[in-house]
Formats: structure tokens, sequence, C-alpha cells
């Protein structure tokens, strides 16, 4: 079966069902491959995670409110809008 029908055989199945456990089932399925594909890092940004970590509970990194982030981004959203 190919991927196309596959995906349309499923929407038929879940457009049909009334089951709920059925349903809370397949959601589940999908939503925590969603998760996984959103978070999966390679090693070397688990590394470069890991670095980050280790300097900050060093205290030898800079952190930022999230108001100073804020500012930050706006100032650099608008150099870009005046950028010629």
């Amino acid at each position: 079966m190919t991927t196309t029908a596959l995906k349309k055989e499923l929407i038929k199945a879940i457009g049909n069902s009334d089951d709920a456990s059925f349903l809370q089932a397949v959601y589940t399925l999908v939503n925590e491959k969603s998760q996984e594909q959103r978070y999966a890092l390679n090693p070397d940004q688990w590394k470069e995670i890991e670095r980050r970590q280790k300097e900050y509970k060093a205290g030898k990194s800079k952190t930022y409110t999230l108001e100073e982030t804020k500012k930050m981004m706006r100032a650099a959203h608008n150099d870009k809008l005046f950028v010629s």
C-alpha cells in the first residue's frame, strides 16, 4: 500500500469511528511521534546542550530575562527592516 493510500485509509477509519478509546489511541500515537520528531537532536547538538548547561551551572554564561530577550529580538527585527 502506498503512503497516500494508507493516509486515505486512516482518515476514513478515523472519520467513521465513534470509539473513543480507538480515537484516543490514534491521537496518542500521533502526538508522541510528533514530539519525537520535534525534539530529535543529533549527538553534536546534545554535546552543545551539555556544554552550555555546564557553563550555566558554573556561572560562566550570561542569562537574560524574558523582557531582555524580547527587547533584543525586537531590536534585531527592526534592524533588518531598515537595512538597505
